[in-house]
Formats: structure tokens, sequence, C-alpha cells
């Protein structure tokens, strides 16, 4: 079996992961919020200032699910899309209208062991794609 044969499936199943994510994060479901991430989940948030660098990490599931709780749970004027960040299933939460936050996953198996969130993405500020 070739690279290319397996390569739907998993994209597939990136897909998926990345919509429960959304659904349980905004309906405040930590159970099934914390079924989708690894126990060795990190949550990697990059404030997106290019002047002065600023990344913090999050790590462990109880602060990764409160985390992502916070982050995407629906609140005025908050939409959260799945959508492709770097070329990959992810999601883009916006506030009335404009981007505040691109989020990719990485997987381990099932699981979600990473978060990348970048802060006010540079390329959606200009009208490009994230």
């Amino acid at each position: 079996m070739s690279m290319t044969d397996w390569l739907p499936a998993v994209r597939t199943n990136r897909r998926r992961t990345v919509a429960a994510l959304r659904r349980s994060a905004a309906a405040r479901d930590l159970a099934g919020l914390r079924s989708l991430l690894d126990p060795e989940i990190a949550v990697v948030v990059d404030a997106g200032e290019p002047d002065r660098a600023r990344v913090r990490v999050v790590r462990g599931v109880d602060d990764a699910s409160a985390l992502l709780t916070h982050a995407l749970s629906a609140r005025g004027g908050q939409d959260v899309a799945e959508r492709p960040v770097n070329d990959r299933p992810g999601l883009v939460v916006s506030r009335d209208g404009r981007p505040t936050a691109a989020i990719a996953v990485d997987l381990t198996g099932h699981l979600i062991s990473v978060v990348w969130v970048r802060l006010h993405p540079v390329p959606l500020r200009h009208g490009v794609a994230v």
C-alpha cells in the first residue's frame, strides 16, 4: 500500500476530529473534549506579534481542555469555522467578521496531541487564506 492509498483516510480522520473539537468546545462539553485529547497534549499559543516573540505552551488534558473551551465557546460576535489552516483541516476564530485566530491540530493515532494557535494571523489580516 502506497502513501497515497491511505492519505484520504488520514485527512478524513483529521477533519472529523477537528469538527468534534469545535462542537465539544462550543458546547462546553468537557467530557467530550477530553475524550479527543492525548494525555500528553500541548497547546502552543503564538501571540502573532512580529515585533516580539510571544509563545506560551499549556500542557495536560485539564489545562488544555479549559483553554480550548474558553477560546472556542460561543460568545457574542465570535464565530468558529472549520477551514483549512496550512492546507490541513483546522479552525478559524473570528470576532465580528474579523479573523482573530487560526488553529491547526496534530494527531497521534486518533487523539489530538498538539493544538497550534496563532493569534492575529498575519495572512488573514491581509486577506490571504490561512
